[in-house]
């Protein structure tokens, strides 16, 4: 199982602060995460990510395997001023 953790906005729209789930890679997990809450793709594809600690925006992106231990976590860009 995969342990995601969400934070921000999409924490508070989700109504839940994590989950687990199967899934092989970042597409897959998308894919299970829109499935169970039914929300937008681009909802979370708007979304920071972090596997273990590391940002996937900057590395592989939706291509990224997952294992089983893995945290993946959905942070919500901000913006201030």
């Amino acid at each position: 199982m995969i342990k995601v953790r969400f934070f921000g906005m999409l924490r508070l729209a989700l109504k839940v602060s994590s989950v687990e789930v199967e899934a092989e890679s970042i597409k897959k997990l998308l894919e299970e995460l829109q499935k169970m809450y039914n929300i937008d793709s681009e909802l979370l594809k708007g979304t920071v990510i972090f596997v273990n600690d590391k940002n996937m925006n900057e590395l592989q992106g939706y291509k990224t395997r997952l294992t089983a231990g893995d945290t993946v976590m959905f942070l919500s860009p901000v913006s201030g001023g």
